[in-house]
């Protein structure tokens, strides 16, 4: 019969290291919107390269002990010694947000002026008669080339 150990992690990051003692199989259990998923993968080490290497074996919308009997039960046929158990606790619902009462504030005050007075604004009107002449002068030259001839 095959030993039941619980699989030991370290989490870096977004990576999740284990050792397993190969061959063996891992039972992994966790809960998608409160309905439990296990799977069962078999985890060997080649003997011609010596990397771990893996196979999921059983993956079925069942519970921890559903998928613990079917690990044990094919053990003996891949001659795994060790199961490796990670059980996820389900998952409970989150009570709902209190909805906090809606507390008038009052209008933030508005900021005094600066105490520095902003340079005046240049106005358009000086600069208009000056476009104006300039308008103005190709119409004179016009009349006055007319007069002449």
């Amino acid at each position: 019969m095959a030993t039941l150990l619980s699989l030991k992690s370290v989490e870096i990051g977004d990576v999740e290291l284990f050792m397993p003692a190969p061959p063996c199989l891992i039972v992994n259990t966790f809960y998608v919107d409160g309905e439990p998923e296990s799977s069962v993968t078999y985890v060997w080490q080649n003997p011609a390269t010596g990397e771990l290497e893996h196979e999921l074996v059983y993956m079925q919308p069942a519970p921890f002990e559903a998928a613990l009997a079917w690990a044990e039960e094919h053990a003996p046929t891949r001659s795994v010694e060790r199961i490796h158990a990670r059980h996820a606790a389900k998952a409970e619902p989150k009570p709902a947000a209190k909805r906090k009462a809606a507390v008038k504030r009052k209008a933030a005050p508005k900021k005094a002026a600066s105490k520095r007075k902003a340079a005046p604004k240049k106005k358009a009107a000086k600069k208009a008669p000056a476009r104006k002449a300039a308008r103005k002068a190709p119409a004179k030259r016009r009349k006055a080339r007319k007069t002449k001839r």
